[in-house]
């Protein structure tokens, strides 16, 4: 009788056996486990913030008056030289600066005259416009500010206020004034009063130059 057989068939039992509990083991203890870990999830990219477009809208040019609210205008100006150049020589302004003055107060008296019975013959001045009022209020801050000072800062300030006082009538001349004329009697008076605008500021700017004010352009 061979006894090997049952020997080495009760030693493949035992190895059998001893594999399959290793086998139990390393699963029930966290062994290797070949079942593919879900992928990681990537985190959202927050949407870039995105910057509203620049404001490119140009504001509308200034509106034309009307014909009569630009000569009540033109009157605001008459009036304001008129106004100044009688506080001028209230401030005993001496040589060149008080000629100036007088030629203000005379000139710009007499086109404030015309300019009243242009607006008389066209029905008379308008109410105030927001131009009209602001063009007020702009002049007296001007006066006040003139109002504070004495002798030769006095003579010095109201000619550099002239010469920029002048200017700015002539931009408006051309760009509001003239252009709002729809009668061939106001039209050349506007052109008239352009010219002699001119004149006063070629005036303000010699003497502007021979007191060391503003930099006369």
């Amino acid at each position: 009788m061979n006894t090997k057989t049952p020997l080495a068939l009760a030693a493949a039992a035992l190895v059998l056996f001893a594999t399959s509990a290793c086998n139990r083991n390393a699963d029930t203890s966290g062994g290797t486990d070949n079942t593919p870990a879900p992928a990681a999830e990537t985190p959202a990219t927050p949407a870039p913030a995105t910057t509203p477009p620049a404001d490119t809208t140009t504001p509308p040019p200034a509106a034309t008056p009307t014909q009569p609210e630009a000569l009540a205008l033109l009157n605001v100006v008459n009036d304001h030289e008129v106004k100044t150049a009688e506080q001028a020589k209230s401030k005993h302004v001496t040589g060149d600066v008080l000629a100036f003055a007088n030629l203000m107060q005379t000139e710009h008296g007499k086109n404030m005259a015309d300019t009243k019975a242009l607006l008389d013959k066209n029905g008379g001045a308008p109410a105030d416009t927001p131009a009209i009022t602001e063009m007020k209020s702009k002049g007296d801050a001007e006066t006040q500010q003139l109002a504070a000072l004495e002798g030769d800062a006095y003579a010095k300030a109201y000619i550099d206020a002239m010469v920029n006082g002048h200017q700015d009538a002539l931009t408006k001349l051309d760009t509001m004034l003239i252009p709002a004329a729809t009668d061939d009697a106001v039209k050349k008076h506007l052109q008239m009063t352009r010219d002699h605008v001119q004149q006063h500021l070629d005036k303000a700017k010699a003497i502007q130059t021979k007191l060391g004010g503003g930099t006369a352009t």
